[in-house]
Order: structure tokens, then sequence, then C-alpha cells
């Protein structure tokens, strides 16, 4: 069963792990980015479980997911591009791995 708390749990470690010593300034950004985002993510985790949208059509919802998050991230003005787009990265290949484990892909 796929758990979005849990999840996002999950994927705010995984930003957090990725920008280490900025994380109190970027934990603002995170928890505006979860509270907005999470029922999105919710459904499409729900559709594509579900089968009610594809594969491709996930994934390129989630490339928008991460593109947003990074871009929020960088509108702290305190991390370098290259170290937002790991922290974007890092959450969304959470989100997969939890979506996967529920619809038996393999990571």
């Amino acid at each position: 069963m796929f758990d979005i708390g849990e999840t996002f749990k999950s994927m705010a470690g995984a930003v957090q792990n990725t920008v280490t010593t900025s994380w109190p300034q970027v934990q603002g950004v995170w928890m505006q980015f979860a509270q907005t985002n999470k029922d999105t993510l919710q459904d499409i985790a729900a559709g594509l479980i579900s089968g009610q949208i594809t594969q491709a059509d996930a994934s390129s919802y989630m490339d928008d997911m991460k593109s947003l998050l990074q871009s929020q991230l960088l509108a702290t003005e305190i991390m370098a591009e290259a170290i937002a787009q790991q922290a974007a990265n890092a959450a969304i290949d959470i989100f997969w791995g939890a979506v996967n484990k529920v619809i038996g892909l393999k990571p």
C-alpha cells in the first residue's frame, strides 16, 4: 500500500541529506512544496498504481514536480544549481521507489 505521508518523510530526508548544512534554510521551502503538492503526488501515485495513467504520463508529471522543487530550492539563493538538482532528484527518486514497490517494479 502506498503511504504518501511516509513517502514525504523519506523524501524530506533525502533532501536534508543532500543539502546538509543548508537544511535549516531549505526546510521551509520543502514544507511549502510538500503542503502544496502532496495531493498532486498522491493522485499521480494512485493513477499509476490503478492503471488510470501510464508510466509515460506519470514520468512527465514527475519531471514537472522535480523542476518545480529545483526552482524553489534555487530561489533560496543559498545553494548551487547542482546541489538543488541533486536534492530534487533525491526526493523524486524516493517517490518513484515507493510507487514502484507497490506496483511490483524493481528500481
